[in-house]
């Protein structure tokens, strides 16, 4: 299965997302419970996924540790350096027009018998026909919507004013409400960098600058091979509490491999369409509840970012909150292939992640300053070891 419409030049991951969601049979049911229940989703992913994946670290203590403990720390979006990541777009205007005119045709303010409490038939075409977005380039250029129903409302009686007026606020804070439940979704996402180590992985000093501390951190290649590995769930739910780590182990690797994906850098953002916001409905204890075309619209959100953002090649593995929750956020990915320290990285931490890269199996690389270029140069940690050894030849007191 190829999750890629080769005549639309369709983005191969909106595809699959899209296929995840329309086996949703409940409102309960998340991404990684849906690809569980059917892991043939995942037959052919694999033709798309990268052989590594790097990731960029401050030298902070904590990461240090996760390195150590071979764990990932997966993020809430609103922490994200981005305030537009993972953020869902939506029109306010064409909502509040959509919901209001519909509100207007079904209440019987249409042709009322005083057409001072309502909008005449004329009137109500004219509002239908308006925009809430303005073309300026467009030879006809239709109503705008706001001036437009602003100035109906100038010759509508005072009490028509008022009750106009209380029934936008409501439709106003509804949506409001909506999109910030819709935002607030139960969802963490590991970031990382599809780079070529030996093809301008020396080139990218910004993203040193940027994530490392200036240079002062590290960057972690790991190896994807057993993310992509053929999936075989052998212990099934009824063993869960006999084998409980194994039973995790093999879940959650499913899970890193039916959420990882490429970013798409757009200059076009994600927008939830009125007539799909105005489904969504509130269950007794205040949940959303919507359909799977919401759930694929959100998390199309999670894999598109600003054109402005492409330097990063970014992929990123997107869990389910309830997954991170079991593991306080911080899930095992004991995948280490590599690390690169930064060229302005201190002796101390050099030393303790040399200790560490040697428990977890990986190799340690250090980044230089090219002395000609605006690159980065590697080179074997055996030039830091035999330095520092050749320092204690030397003695102090002499």
């Amino acid at each position: 299965m190829y999750f890629v419409n080769r005549e639309s030049k369709a983005k191969w991951q909106k595809a699959f997302i899209d296929n995840v969601f329309r086996r949703k049979t409940e409102y309960s049911n998340s991404f990684s419970k849906i690809v569980l229940s059917n892991t043939e989703l995942l037959d052919g992913k694999n033709n798309h996924m990268p052989e590594s994946l790097f990731k960029f670290y401050k030298p902070t203590s904590e990461n240090i540790i996760d390195i150590k403990n071979r764990r990932l720390w997966f993020s809430n979006p609103v922490s994200l350096n981005d305030p537009f990541d993972c953020h869902t777009g939506y029109n306010t205007d064409s909502y509040e027009k959509h919901v209001f005119l519909e509100y207007i045709n079904k209440h019987g303010y249409v042709e009322p018998e005083n057409s001072k409490d309502g909008f005449t038939v004329d009137e109500f075409e004219r509002l239908s026909s308006s925009t809430t977005e303005y073309d300026y380039y467009s030879s006809k250029k239709p109503e705008k919507y706001h001036t437009l129903f602003w100035k109906l409302m100038d010759d509508k009686s005072e009490a028509f004013n008022r009750h106009v007026y209380d029934v936008i606020r409501q439709v106003r804070e509804e949506v409001t409400s909506k999109m910030a439940r819709l935002r607030n979704a139960k969802i963490r996402i590991a970031s990382f960098s599809v780079l070529d180590r030996y093809k301008g992985f020396n080139d990218i000093i910004q993203m040193w600058s940027h994530y490392t501390d200036n240079h002062q951190g590290f960057c972690v290649e790991y190896d994807t091979s057993l993310i992509r590995a053929p999936i075989n769930l052998s212990i099934m739910d009824h063993d869960f509490y006999s084998d409980q780590s194994a039973y995790m182990d093999e879940r959650i690797r499913v899970a890193l491999n039916a959420g990882l994906f490429p970013v798409i850098y757009t200059a076009n953002r994600v927008n939830i369409p009125k007539t799909k916001l105005k489904r969504i409905k509130l269950d007794s204890k205040g949940n959303l509840q919507h359909d799977s075309e919401v759930d694929a619209i959100l998390y199309k959100t999670y894999i598109v970012k600003s054109a402005k953002w492409s330097y990063e090649n970014e992929w990123r593995i997107i869990l389910d909150g309830d997954v991170c929750d079991y593991y306080d956020n911080k899930v095992p990915f004991p995948y280490i292939k590599r690390i690169f320290l930064g060229c302005k990285m201190n002796n101390h931490t050099i030393d303790t992640l040399i200790e560490i890269a040697a428990e977890v199996g990986a190799e340690i690389v250090m980044m230089a300053m090219d002395n000609k270029k605006f690159v980065l140069r590697e080179y074997n940690i055996d030039s830091y070891t035999w330095d520092k050894k050749r320092s204690k030849w030397n003695n102090p007191f002499s």
